[in-house]
């Protein structure tokens, strides 16, 4: 009952294990041969807010001297400026066709740690899988745009059949439906306040494609 209360604290608290340095064993019975045993029993703790205020922690295991213990210390770094870039959801995942499946995939996946930690690392995870199948709009539009050029050019210099003139028909759709798509983009990423609702704005967008 005892440990089980001990358990409930550690997680109430969301308490995670510091990284530590130089033994992995942190006790043993002080016998030698095939009598001798050690483990790890001793551990140092801290939570998200402690991370957060105090930067890189780690706890150093010394040697046991003439304890079966080994003594802890915690090492304190001077805090680095966080450079890591939060988790930011992009509204054309969710006109993927294997977004639902792949979310869900993620979700139910099962990650060591506190709540909150677990949260992190499946978004993290996530976010990678997302990027990964899910194509940007402006690079859609890009090869959509250049599709469109290449079959108007070959329009322009010959005689051409129906079906090239179907193809740059539904071609020139797919671009206008490509276009809406990468100024949602563009809007979302760069939350640029005066690109008005309905504004095409189609200078600007066409820098935007040559930068990114």
């Amino acid at each position: 009952k005892a440990m089980q209360e001990f358990n409930n604290t550690v997680m109430k608290a969301e308490l995670e294990d510091l990284r530590g340095a130089r033994f992995h064993f942190t006790w043993n019975n002080t016998r030698v041969g095939t009598c001798a045993i050690s483990k790890k029993l001793d551990r140092a703790l801290g939570n998200w807010n402690c991370f957060k205020m105090i930067g890189y922690t780690y706890a150093q295991f010394h040697p046991h001297g003439i304890s079966d213990h080994s003594p802890i210390s915690i090492q304190l770094r001077q805090m680095q400026p966080y450079r890591g870039r939060p988790f930011k959801f992009l509204n054309f995942w969710a006109e993927s066709d294997n977004f639902i499946h792949t979310v869900k995939q993620e979700w139910d996946k099962t990650y060591s740690g506190s709540p909150l930690i677990v949260i992190h690392k499946k978004l993290k995870s996530l976010k990678g899988l997302l990027k990964k199948f899910c194509t940007r709009p402006d690079s859609r539009a890009k090869e959509l745009r250049h599709n469109l050029y290449s079959v108007q050019q070959e329009m322009m210099n010959r005689v051409v059949d129906l079906s090239v003139v179907e193809s740059e028909r539904q071609l020139r759709q797919e671009v206008g439906r490509a276009a809406r798509s990468e100024e949602a983009f563009f809007k979302q990423k760069l939350r640029i306040q005066w690109l008005k609702e309905g504004d095409s704005n189609s200078a600007y967008l066409h820098r935007m494609v040559k930068i990114w």
